[in-house]
């Protein structure tokens, strides 16, 4: 699994910091609920279940054009109630608590002029553990090393900024291919950004392994279709915090929830530029 976080904040999207400079940020995200949206896009009612994720988000500009990113889960949390959910599937409680999937990217920009254009490769390390708890069913990470080429197109007009992104993402371990796509409309007035995020993941139903029947954040054919608003605050010494809420519209195989992330950041940046 991939989280990407995009903001012209610091850079993001078509943009990569310049050499030297860098973003930095320490997040917690919780989504948690009694819903499940399962193999078909059923939404029904499931026992309560949680996935929370403490990350380090980092990304640092090589050349002015080249940049590195890290995303690592360093605290995963998953956990179930035992009971039967309204698709006939008998859940057991557990819990599980560990490291989740590491993903390490380069970004290059390839135009620098009124549109912004940039390519990345992701490669994402399958450092969770995929059948964690007692009986095997939570999921850290998706258990599977993949390859992801992503694409983003930006412009930036006064106070404003929009980012758009397409990415096609190649699983292994049995797992099934994934279509990527999204964007963002933002405004910043001073030392406040506002943004409006739109993320979807599509599967290609070309891999052979189940669908898992714990939910979680971390399941074979998953898909969703999701609306993100996002404030971030920088104050002078380049310190800030960030709040996001998701909200899916379209979802399989995963908890139906909106998810809760909060956030500080250090935006690494040289002023006299």
């Amino acid at each position: 699994m991939m989280t990407l976080i995009t903001t012209s904040l610091f850079a993001g999207g078509g943009w990569t910091p310049k050499k030297g400079e860098g973003f930095f940020m320490l997040s917690h995200r919780i989504i948690a609920g009694s819903y499940l949206a399962n193999s078909d896009a059923m939404f029904g009612v499931s026992p309560f279940a949680m996935a929370q994720t403490t990350n380090i988000y980092g990304e640092f500009g090589i050349t002015n054009r080249l940049g590195g990113i890290v995303y690592s889960p360093i605290l995963t949390i998953g956990r179930q109630e035992e009971g039967m959910d309204e698709f006939g599937r008998f859940h057991l409680a557990d819990e599980a608590v560990g490291l989740g999937d590491i993903d390490l990217a380069l970004q290059y920009q390839i135009l620098d002029g009124k549109y912004k254009l940039s390519g990345s490769v992701w490669l994402g390390i399958n450092s969770g553990d995929y059948n964690a708890g007692r009986y095997g069913g939570i999921h850290l990470g998706d258990g599977e090393f993949n390859q992801m080429g992503r694409v983003d197109l930006s412009s930036s007009f006064k106070s404003f900024w929009w980012n758009t992104y397409g990415a096609f993402n190649n699983r292994t371990n049995d797992f099934s291919d994934e279509i990527r796509f999204g964007g963002e409309f933002g405004w910043r007035s001073n030392r406040l950004s506002a943004i409006a995020k739109v993320d979807a993941k599509f599967s290609m139903f070309n891999g052979s392994r189940s669908d898992s029947h714990s939910p979680s954040i971390y399941s074979n054919n998953q898909e969703y279709f999701a609306i993100s608003p996002q404030v971030l605050y920088e104050f002078h010494n380049h310190v800030g915090v960030m709040a996001e809420a998701g909200f899916a519209v379209h979802s399989r195989n995963i908890i139906a929830a909106p998810s809760i992330s909060l956030g500080v950041f250090f935006n690494l940046k040289d002023d006299k530029k």
